[in-house]
């Protein structure tokens, strides 16, 4: 699948010669179509509603080809703290757009294909609870991420629209994408809870590490302002930064940071800070 396209595997290949090749995309969006009309929701059923059916197709064939955010472990998280801290933590708007459409995007396909099963944390809770909860996450950081694409690309942007339907809609076409993931693509057979908690994991952790790296990153470029300007604000910011970076290793001590890097006497602020 290198050239990101497959071959019908229905087909009897040994009565052809030359099988002919289908694009990746294209697999996604005819059984997506299907999945509509199966499930009772056709396109532009109450609006014009394709370009969520080529997002979709899209996104399932970037996950495939491995050119999607959806893979990006600095971007995702399955606990929501840790995903609005990553948005806090920075001031660009392009990235914490980015942060939430990788987020809702995870969840879209996480639903979708593999069932609210492969998210499930380490607090009971019952099938429609987690559902429920999911849902109202991957609306929200749809919405998000909407807001930030008008502000990034203008007012009617695609991409803005696009986000908006899948926020407003989302339960539907997770619906859509449950049913085509049972009929068409069959991965619930072949894919077992064990190895999605282990997959769930897996992601958790990459993102937890990287999140950590950040974290640090952000106290020290903090520090280096507050050194420069003194200033209130920039004080705030190391504060913020500090808390954070205890809240994603408790190991963390302001004070024995401030006493390793041997800080002056003179930054009375930060000591207090650190007391």
């Amino acid at each position: 699948m290198s050239d990101k396209s497959y071959i019908r595997l229905a087909t009897d290949l040994a009565a052809i010669a030359n099988p002919s090749r289908e694009n990746v995309g294209y697999f996604f969006i005819n059984n997506f179509l299907l999945s509509r009309i199966d499930s009772d929701m056709p396109s532009d059923l109450k609006e014009y509603d394709e370009d969520v059916n080529v997002y979709t197709a899209s996104l399932l064939a970037g996950v495939v080809t491995g050119q999607h955010d959806l893979l990006s472990a600095e971007l995702i998280s399955t606990r929501d703290a840790d995903v609005f801290a990553r948005v806090q933590e920075t001031k660009n708007q392009r990235l914490r757009y980015r942060v939430y459409k990788a987020n809702a995007d995870f969840l879209y396909v996480s639903l979708g294909i593999f069932g609210e099963s492969s998210l499930a944390g380490d607090v009971p809770e019952t099938d429609d609870d987690a559902q429920a909860r999911f849902t109202g996450r991957g609306k929200s950081y749809y919405q998000f991420a909407s807001a930030y694409a008008e502000r990034l690309f203008g007012r009617g942007a695609a991409i803005a629209e696009v986000m908006d339907k899948l926020s407003r809609n989302f339960e539907a076409y997770t619906r859509v994408m449950i049913w085509m993931s049972g009929e068409y693509l069959h991965l619930m057979n072949q894919i077992s809870s064990g190895e999605m908690y282990h997959l769930e994991q897996d992601t958790q952790g990459h993102f937890e590490k990287s999140h950590k790296t950040n974290s640090w990153d952000a106290l020290l470029d903090g520090y280096v302002e507050w050194r420069q300007t003194h200033s209130k604000e920039s004080l705030r910011g190391l504060a913020r930064a500090a808390r954070e970076l205890r809240r994603v290793d408790p190991s963390f001590s302001l004070k024995a940071f401030r006493e390793r890097w041997s800080l002056s006497k003179r930054d009375d602020e930060l000591r207090r800070l650190s007391a």
